[in-house]
């Protein structure tokens, strides 16, 4: 999408085209739906029981005692002595993920689901009316409440565009509702932070402040030219439209890299234990891959030792989406890192696949078409409709059942199903 060179061409939007909702510290509020023991008690979720570890997320009581995400349990434990720490159930979210977002969806249709707790709904028809948008917002909490869990919250958000709908639903937590019109801005948006825009993280900001930019009247205050100058990109100069207003449309987000970490448990720290894992790890994103119906050309490996030393490296393949040639170069990685590092005790397992490719795309006939290439990607693709079937992992390559087991995680742009989190 062309942003247009002048603000002549920029028409004001004034209706309200979007409702966005963000359910409340999400992974924290479902344990407390289905363990009401937890419910009104600072509680974190954790990936693994350890003191060393991070909070994923913390209940609105744990936030009032300074916890967020990203805080290490040490630390958590520290602020607040009677946390309870809560080992993630990401099958359970992603039910609850489902549910939540088919209860919306018999109100207003679900338009685009941004990660597992926030979605927007396009508003139509009468629904753009203010008193007929706070009406069906309401309704949309209630249900939500009535038929999902009477312990799950949402805040939402109203406004012409996306941006300004998501902005709206961070304004009152928890479980607010907020209202941008379109005639309030970009006044409305003035007592914000710089980082409560979306788009602005902390190398951005950096950036702003360095062009003497402190506010975000300051920065609306400027001319799309100038926003652009800033940022270094369109992007900037879309900020100007979506501030005051303007519905642009949703641009596609296109994966760059696909792939998978594992934090290792004491029983599985060993160079033999981590190996199986690693080549799980591998598998799992292999098979995503596929999924997407793409192709890469690179294997990055990350290895993060005991003693917190990284060692990492990277190898180009042919284009490729069959498990063989990720096994084979994840191997190679692994033994040549492990060699040279002697390790003897590892702390986590980072694998990802990137130079990705639509199948569409150009491939040589030595790449893809030699009969060992089309035997693997054919017996990788057997291998995905079996387990697809059968359950996660029931069918995979080279390794023998194993108690260690791969822990899911939900990232924002990937929502397995249940069956991935098993």
């Amino acid at each position: 999408m062309v942003v247009g060179d002048s603000r002549d061409s920029f028409a004001l939007e004034n209706k309200l085209n979007w409702l966005y909702l963000d359910i409340n510290s999400y992974f924290s509020t479902v344990e407390q739906q289905v363990n009401p023991h937890l419910r009104d008690k600072p509680v974190a979720v954790v990936p693994l029981m350890t003191d060393s570890t991070c909070a994923i997320a913390a209940s609105y009581d744990a936030k009032l005692k300074g916890i967020k995400t990203g805080t290490r349990i040490f630390e958590a434990k520290r602020l607040c002595p009677e946390l309870i720490c809560v080992q993630a159930n990401h099958a359970l979210y992603v039910e609850y993920h489902n549910r939540i977002f088919a209860e919306v969806d018999k109100y207003l249709k679900v338009d685009h689901i941004f990660s597992i707790d926030e979605a927007a709904c396009r508003l139509t028809g009468k629904y753009q009316t203010p008193s007929e948008a706070i009406s069906i917002a309401n309704i949309i909490k209630e249900k939500i409440k009535e038929n999902v869990g009477a312990y799950i919250s949402c805040s939402i958000g109203i406004a012409s565009n996306r941006y300004l709908a998501k902005i709206a639903s961070d304004m009152q937590k928890p479980d607010g509702l907020t209202i941008i019109q379109p005639n309030d801005l970009p006044a409305k948006l003035y007592k914000l932070d710089l980082s409560d825009l979306p788009g602005i993280g902390s190398r951005t900001k950096k950036k702003i402040l360095k062009h003497g930019i402190t506010s975000v009247q300051e920065l609306c205050n400027l001319d799309p030219k100038r926003l652009r100058s800033i940022w270094g990109s369109v992007w900037g100069e879309k900020i100007w439209y979506l501030i005051r207003g303007a519905d642009l449309p949703l641009e596609e987000t296109k994966n760059s890299s696909i792939g998978h970490s594992q934090v290792l448990v004491p029983d599985s720290k060993s160079v033999e234990v981590a190996r199986n894992i690693l080549i799980t790890l591998t598998l799992k994103a292999a098979t995503r891959l596929r999924a997407k119906n793409l192709f890469s050309n690179s294997i990055y490996l990350e290895i993060i030792l005991s003693s917190g030393k990284k060692i990492k490296d990277r190898a180009k393949l042919s284009l490729s989406s069959d498990n063989n040639t990720f096994l084979n170069a994840a191997l190679r990685l692994w033994d040549n890192l492990i060699h040279t590092s002697n390790a003897k005790e590892l702390k986590k397992l980072s694998i990802s696949l990137s130079g990705l490719q639509e199948e569409s795309s150009q491939m040589s006939f030595d790449d893809f078409y030699n009969h060992h290439k089309k035997k693997h990607q054919h017996l990788s693709k057997m291998i995905d409709a079996l387990n697809k079937k059968l359950g996660s992992n029931m069918v995979t390559i080279g390794l023998p059942p194993s108690k260690h087991k791969i822990k899911s995680v939900v990232a924002f742009g990937h929502i397995p199903g249940v069956k991935d989190q098993r």
